[in-house]
């Protein structure tokens, strides 16, 4: 059963015993009162229910008028959420369509031809999580990360649309190769299309493609993105950057598997899985008007929240050693990192998440000061200056980290030394408050900057 939006329910996860982590959740009663299955019940181990008429759906309609995922039911704050998939002829709770909305005990739900009622139950149920520590490039075992890999697991297994949301470096183009790769479809293509990096004047025919004289300049028949993709994945990177007037073509070419090139209007048809990805809160832009509300349900069929660094640093050792083991097998030099190294990365913030983090590391190991430091960010300056030097980075580049380094572990240490207390700070290292807190912010340092 798919868990979908687990991480939002995160502090359920009650259970580590021999067989690895769980998420209580409560069972979902579901009793068909009209339809090809009237008469049926079904009790539905939650957190979240597939409701369809394609193989791999928790509650499998034999309806021809239901499409292959109508529904999804998700027990969410003691109630269940009822969740159109972006089916065909819509749902219907308590007789009123619904993109989505919350039921009441004992609400009537209508999918094609079959009506069920809702209730749930007290019961409750221990649903596994993945006991995975990597999922393809991703790397973790904290229990966030665990609730990541079950969801990206399942959605592997089909074939539905994927929304990832998360901070800037967390990985989630890491987690749509993964998905890729992990799925059917991992024999045909996968396209990257980042929507922030294309202009807007651009936009459609990179995404849709063109025929020879759509426009000045087409001296030639283009594919697009989704036509490049066929057979295999694309992943809509930045989605909440597509600009408000192609939205509706993207709706449509996704419900009908099919695009029209700029300047055709012959339809081709495709057959493409997508993933899409935001840094964004998408509902929020939803609700107030700058990105329409039928795409959002759409594309976000199944929907993926990528954990930010902060929350799971308890992964950090892992992805240190991943770090290094990537940097050993391209043939570079390693200088491993000591307990102490590792417990200082373990105590920042990490603004830039991951991919800071692989930074921090890189930039350590350049210097040589991995195996000396309480973490690259508090060498002691004699460290990085008789370090090792690694000759495979330019030296305007290896000179510029090492200033980096320079300067943050002197700030670092300066505020260590007035208890993080910014004016004391300034005062120590002869600058002004506003460089203090300017270097606060850039190497997330923590700090108090309240006024004395």
């Amino acid at each position: 059963m798919p868990v979908d939006a687990a991480h939002e329910a995160i502090t359920e996860i009650i259970s580590r015993d021999a067989s690895g982590l769980k998420l209580r959740s409560r069972k979902i009663r579901v009793d068909v009162v009209a339809g090809p299955q009237s008469g049926q019940s079904f009790d539905l181990a939650g957190p979240e229910v597939r409701v369809g008429s394609a193989r791999g759906a928790e509650l499998l309609l034999l309806d021809g008028a239901v499409s292959r995922h109508h529904l999804t039911l998700r027990v969410e704050r003691g109630r269940v959420r009822v969740i159109d998939a972006g089916s065909r002829n819509g749902t219907l709770l308590d007789g009123v369509s619904i993109r989505d909305a919350y039921a009441r005990a004992d609400s009537s739900v209508t999918a094609g031809n079959t009506q069920l009622r809702i209730n749930l139950l007290h019961d409750e149920v221990l649903v596994p999580l993945s006991s995975r520590e990597r999922f393809g490039a991703l790397v973790g075992t904290s229990p966030a990360m665990r609730v990541v890999f079950t969801l990206l697991e399942r959605a592997a297994a089909v074939d539905d649309t994927v929304l990832l949301e998360g901070e800037t470096g967390t990985g989630k183009e890491l987690a749509a190769e993964a998905l890729h790769e992990e799925s059917a479809r991992s024999g045909g293509p996968f396209v990257v299309f980042d929507c922030s990096a294309v202009a807007p004047t651009l936009m459609e025919s990179e995404l849709f493609g063109h025929v020879r004289g759509a426009f000045s300049g087409a001296v030639a028949d283009r594919e697009g993105a989704l036509e490049a993709a066929d057979g295999g994945t694309l992943f809509l990177d930045e989605i909440g950057e597509l600009p408000v007037d192609l939205q509706p073509k993207l709706l449509r070419a996704l419900e009908r598997l099919e695009v029209r090139r700029v300047g055709s209007n012959a339809p081709v048809r495709v057959d493409v899985r997508v993933v899409a990805a935001t840094n964004r809160n998408l509902a929020e832009e939803v609700a107030r008007r700058a990105f329409r509300e039928d795409l959002y349900y759409r594309l976000a069929v199944v929907r993926v929240a990528l954990p930010p660094l902060r929350e799971r640093p308890e992964d950090i050792p892992l992805l240190v050693e991943h770090f290094c083991r990537q940097r050993a097998q391209q043939g570079r030099p390693v200088v491993p990192f000591g307990d102490r190294v590792v417990r200082g990365l373990m105590g920042q913030a990490w603004p830039g998440n991951v991919r800071e983090l692989k930074n921090a590391v890189a930039r350590a190991i350049s210097i040589g000061a991995g195996a000396e430091s309480a973490g690259p960010a508090s060498v002691p300056a004699s460290a990085a200056v008789s370090g090792r030097i690694d000759l495979s980075v330019p030296l305007k580049e290896a000179r510029d980290r090492m200033c980096d380094l320079f300067e943050e572990q002197y700030l670092r240490l300066a505020l260590t030394e007035t208890g993080g207390n910014v004016s004391q700070a300034a005062r120590l290292a002869g600058v002004n408050r506003k460089f203090i807190q300017r270097a606060v912010r850039r190497f997330g340092l923590r700090a108090d900057d309240d006024e004395e």
